[in-house]
């Protein structure tokens, strides 16, 4: 258990995983096949989000969400949405009675690992892969061009 503020943090905070840190590497297989293969982020993004993330975390599993800045939490967030990492909350009493509600993000390491080694391929969209395979030209209305037949 540890403690935060003269407060006692619950178990899930503890770093009682047994499996070993996450490195860098790992962490950015698992953002370039998620995050990056959906076109949410740019591939050059992917690294330096990893380090990021790592940053805040260290050598721990858990984080308190108030140590990050608004962008990162954001970045975080979009972790989330690919179930890379996840919060929790706690609600713990302190002195005259008062509560506070802390926040934490912990890695998903089994996940980060399996989708990082290719245990898990990026959902296929047939709408996506058909949306993107139409070219620019498609897009653009021609002037001159004759209506369909039947219009």
């Amino acid at each position: 258990m540890r403690v935060f503020a003269g407060l006692y943090l619950s178990p899930f905070c503890d770093n009682a995983d047994p499996m070993s840190s996450i490195t860098e590497a790992e962490l950015t297989r698992a953002i370039e096949r998620t995050l990056v293969a959906r076109g949410k982020m740019p591939v050059a993004e992917a690294r330096p989000v990893a380090r990021m993330v790592l940053g805040y975390f260290g050598a721990d599993d858990t984080v308190l969400d108030n140590k990050l800045s608004s962008d990162d939490r954001d970045r975080f967030y979009q972790l989330e949405e690919e179930g890379l990492l996840t919060s929790e909350e706690e609600d713990a009493t302190v002195s005259r009675g008062k509560t506070w509600r802390i926040h934490y993000w912990l890695l998903k390491k089994a996940r980060i690992r399996d989708v990082g080694q290719g245990g898990e391929a990026p959902p296929s969209d047939e709408a996506e892969r058909i949306y993107r395979s139409i070219g620019e030209a498609d897009w653009s209305r021609r002037e001159n061009a004759r209506p369909p037949p039947g219009t």
